[in-house]
């Protein structure tokens, strides 16, 4: 448990250190279009508490969280977030980065015709079709030896790798969970090529939207976001939303008009067809490729396993085939695999996040509290290469004693730069300052 001091100390110091990057990196801060019709939402390093008792009213800050009014003893609300703010011009921002120096900084998507009221009054008047591809939605085999799960019963505290038992605790049963997730090279990689997919393949390939209006960003945690900054995007409604990330994800998938029987023949479509015709061939073989990882539930399962090889040599043809010597697999058989080859295949992406024409997303060049990394601007050619490891990193100068408070949780092993740093259980050592910050961040280090 880390103490109460040691814990304001900790905020109070990732304060300032954000407070000394935001007055030397105002032109790394990406001012949205319209800022003046944007809400924006500040989380604060504190806790701002409010009494509830209508006689005292009383509020105030404190880095821990304040159930009774230490005035009244009367219950409270606790948050650490600021909603409904507008700025009116871009100093305006700047100016309360440099005095607050927040935790984490978002805007929304939304253009407001009054953006700092009640939800109901805004007044909405369009928003940017956004999407974030996060590695906590990607399902990678890599979070199984970083992420850390701990059953939320006090009297048990069982904990283990990976997500939580979906059956409940193995010891008490309890199926309430506190989670630890980290990040790694292998799934902030899946969430990267995942970013390229939605780019490439669906929004330019697909919706032939104009490179020129999107935008790509690093999130600054564990994944990208996508902002698509086309006018002609703004009006679209929630349902239009989901219709363009249920085509992109693969959802709802109509396999009867693309895996159709012809003569005696079950045939799929060339390569060169538009949409999911077109990538029905890769869509498959990508499927077969993770076959042992796939439900085996369907009566055709054993079949397309057993006959895996002459399945992925029909496909791999120009124009591609659908073997006829992959035995027990019929037309129906090869419409339901489309239909789960889609889903494997297609973008993954947060999907409320696309669909929701009033979400806040982090504003571009502010720093995420939850690392101490940069929410970095991006190109489309900056992606190929980008090193969210290295070229994401804020504080890059000096060193830091922290005291190590992992608890019986372990810490992985974590890379900063070129340098592996642990895994850590509780002790004491002087790192370098993006390592330290990084570990402060993810409140398991306090100072030293």
């Amino acid at each position: 448990m880390i103490p109460d001091k040691s814990r304001e100390q900790r905020g109070k110091f990732l304060q300032l250190m954000f407070q000394d990057y935001y007055r030397e990196n105002s032109n790394k801060i990406d001012i949205p279009d319209r800022i003046w019709n944007r809400e924006f939402g500040l989380e604060s390093w504190d806790f701002l508490w409010k009494c509830t008792n209508p006689s005292c009213g009383r509020d105030g800050t404190s880095f821990k969280p304040v159930l009774k009014c230490p005035h009244c003893g009367h219950d409270t609300t606790i948050t650490k977030w600021k909603r409904h703010v507008g700025f009116r011009t871009a100093d305006d921002l700047f100016k309360e980065l440099y005095s607050s120096a927040p935790h984490s900084v978002y805007h929304s998507a939304a253009f407001y015709e009054t953006p700092v009221a009640r939800m109901a009054e805004k007044g909405w008047e369009g928003a940017e079709l956004v999407f974030d591809i996060d590695a906590d939605h990607l399902d990678s085999p890599c979070s199984k030896n970083h992420d850390v799960w701990i059953c939320s019963n006090a009297q048990c505290s069982e904990y283990g790798m990976g997500a939580p038992p979906t059956e409940g605790c193995p010891r008490c049963g309890e199926n309430r969970f506190s989670t630890r997730k980290w990040v790694c090279d292998r799934c902030l990689e899946d969430a990267r090529m995942n970013t390229i997919k939605i780019h490439d393949e669906f929004l330019v390939n697909d919706f032939n939207i104009d490179p020129k209006f999107i935008q790509i960003n690093y999130s600054g945690h564990r994944g990208y976001h996508i902002r698509v900054r086309d006018p002609n995007i703004f009006k679209l409604d929630s349902q239009g939303r989901i219709e363009i990330i249920h085509f992109i994800t693969g959802m709802g998938l109509d396999s009867e008009r693309i895996i159709r029987s012809i003569g005696n023949n079950d045939v799929i479509p060339s390569r060169d067809m538009p949409g999911w015709a077109g990538k029905m061939a890769d869509a498959i073989l990508e499927y077969l490729r993770s076959i042992d990882e796939q439900p085996d539930d369907y009566k055709w399962a054993k079949s397309l396993m057993d006959h895996q090889r002459i399945a992925a040599d029909g496909l791999i043809r120009n124009p591609p085939i659908l073997s006829p010597k992959v035995t027990g697999v019929g037309l129906k058989s090869w419409q339901e695999i489309a239909k789960e080859s889609a889903l494997v295949y297609g973008g993954k992406t947060d999907i409320p996040v696309t669909h929701d024409i009033h979400r806040v997303i982090r504003l571009i060049g502010s720093l995420n509290g939850k690392t101490g990394f940069e929410v970095t601007r991006l190109t489309r050619d900056d992606l190929d290469t980008f090193d969210p490891f290295s070229d994401a990193i804020a504080f890059n100068e000096g060193v830091l004693k922290v005291r190590i408070a992992s608890g019986f949780l372990p810490i992985p092993q974590i890379r900063i730069g070129n340098t592996i740093f642990g895994p850590y259980s509780d002790e004491e050592i002087e790192l370098p300052m993006a390592a330290a910050m990084f570990l402060l961040c993810k409140e398991v280090a306090m100072i030293a």
